[in-house]
């Protein structure tokens, strides 16, 4: 900065001096002048800049801050799972105290019956006789001579076997039987015949009949004592026999066949009707002319005589066959 002599006496400040206080002065009296206020123009461009700066600041500000974290730093955070307490329903009941507990009325089920299968059972013997015996079973038409001898229910229409000396297999009545000592005897069993006019047949095997008198026959009512047609076989024959018509009550011997060799079996038919009855040992080698017997239900017999003394018998009725 220069100093200059001037006719005023001024003091004279040179240089770029804007903005800056100009001194004056004149003998001992200095004046200072302050520069000038910047235009009003000026100012207004200032205010409406930091009015910008403030605005985008603004909006930069809730840019950011509204943002997900995964805009910032380019992870997804996870959404936040509303926990939801569920909460039983209420029925609102007016007249319950606060202390009232409602008991719940279960719902309304409809029940589906339980179906138990239970087998059906045809009542046997069936005809033709002897198909009970096809079953195992000798059945409860079947009854014991004598009337003495225990008879316990098996249940399914049949008997409990042994039914004293008999037992059905497989379509067979077989009978076994020993005692050691005593007097005559006779024990069998009784069934109705299941027609009114026709014939049974069945074969007869002998193991053992030692002592024993077999006995078979057809009757007016199931006792052996009665009217009705009695055939025996001799005690002590097994390969060969011999067939004998005897009297039901005295047991005297009325007729009797020739030898008969067993082969596979003895075989004999019963014919009958409502007045009478009649026997042939078959193949047609012994015949017993038709005696009276006015009955419209007659019954089959099948049993033995023990002797005096030991006896023992074995051996098997089968193959009966009824024909009308």
């Amino acid at each position: 900065m220069g100093k200059s002599k001037n006719p005023n006496n001024k003091v004279d400040v040179e240089g770029d001096v804007s903005g800056s206080v100009v001194i004056t002065g004149s003998g001992n009296t200095v004046n200072i002048k302050k520069p000038n206020s910047p235009k009003h123009g000026d100012s207004w461009q200032w205010f409406i800049i930091i009015l910008l700066i403030i605005v985008v600041a603004v909006i930069v500000f809730k840019l950011f801050s509204s943002a997900p974290l995964s805009d910032v730093t380019g992870t997804k955070s996870p959404t936040p799972v509303e926990a939801t307490t569920s909460l039983p329903s209420l029925t609102a009941n007016p007249t319950a105290s606060p202390t009232d507990t409602e008991t719940p009325i279960p719902p309304t089920q409809t029940s589906i019956p339980t179906v138990t299968s239970t087998p059906t059972f045809t009542p046997i013997p069936p005809v033709p006789l002897g198909e009970d015996l096809t079953q195992g079973c000798i059945s409860k038409l079947w009854s014991a001579y004598p009337t003495t001898v225990p008879m316990e229910d098996k249940g399914n229409g049949c008997w409990k076997e042994p039914l004293h000396a008999f037992s059905a297999d497989d379509g067979k009545l077989e009978f076994l039987f020993e005692r050691q000592n005593g007097g005559e005897e006779i024990y069998g069993l009784f069934v109705p015949l299941p027609i009114e006019k026709g014939s049974i047949t069945f074969t007869i095997r002998l193991e053992d009949l030692s002592n024993a008198d077999l006995l078979m026959g057809v009757f007016s009512q199931p006792e052996v004592k009665s009217q009705g047609l009695l055939m025996m076989m001799l005690n002590g024959g097994v390969e060969s026999n011999v067939f004998i018509r005897k009297n039901p009550i005295t047991y005297e011997t009325i007729t009797g066949s020739r030898k008969i060799s067993q082969g596979s079996g003895y075989s004999i038919t019963f014919r009958f009707d409502n007045l009478s009855v009649r026997s042939v040992v078959n193949p047609a080698v012994f015949f017993i002319d038709p005696i009276s017997l006015p009955a419209s239900q007659k019954y089959l017999f099948l049993g033995y005589k023990g002797l005096n003394g030991y006896y023992r018998i074995e051996g098997t009725f089968l193959n009966f066959e009824v024909k009308p």
